[in-house]
């Protein structure tokens, strides 16, 4: 309980800061730039139960200043999963100005396989392996949006 409730005042805060920046500078301020991966194994998805009760989402996060979107996918799946991965494709980019209530972002969400490491939780949420159809209606975000694209093999640009 005691984490979920940190995950979500942190992704409040976030927001709040990212907001208050947006009005000191007149709205000219770039969206926050995220990625994530779609992993599939035996018809399961990869996901992350998030501790902050928003529902289920595809592992990945921000993209720091000093490193590529793709290196901020390996850098993300790794911390929230301890999965060793390597990106094989483009799913789509997600630009809705509502995909995310916290603040404007943008997201690129590619497909990929797992190379190695060991499965574990993080601060996060908990990892799981679950049919898309379980998930759908439950996912955060614009989640549910991107598996479905991944399923339909169809490419978003939006």
């Amino acid at each position: 309980m005691q984490l979920a409730m940190r995950e979500k005042m942190k992704g409040l805060l976030a927001g709040m800061i990212f907001r208050v920046i947006a009005l000191l500078t007149l709205g000219q301020i770039s969206p926050i730039l995220s990625a994530c991966l779609i992993i599939e194994r035996e018809g399961k998805i990869l996901l992350i139960d998030r501790a902050d009760s928003l529902g289920y989402t595809i592992p990945g996060g921000i993209v720091r200043y000093n490193e590529t979107v793709e290196q901020c996918v390996v850098r993300e799946v790794r911390e929230e999963t301890g999965y060793e991965v390597v990106l094989h494709a483009l799913v789509g980019v997600y630009s809705s100005l509502k995909r995310d209530p916290r603040f404007r972002a943008v997201a690129i969400t590619y497909r990929g396989t797992i190379t190695g490491g060991v499965e574990r939780a993080s601060n996060e949420g908990q990892v799981c392996w679950r049919v898309p159809q379980e998930v759908f209606g439950h996912m955060a975000f614009d989640c549910e949006q991107m598996l479905q694209d991944y399923l339909s093999a169809q490419q978003r640009l939006s």
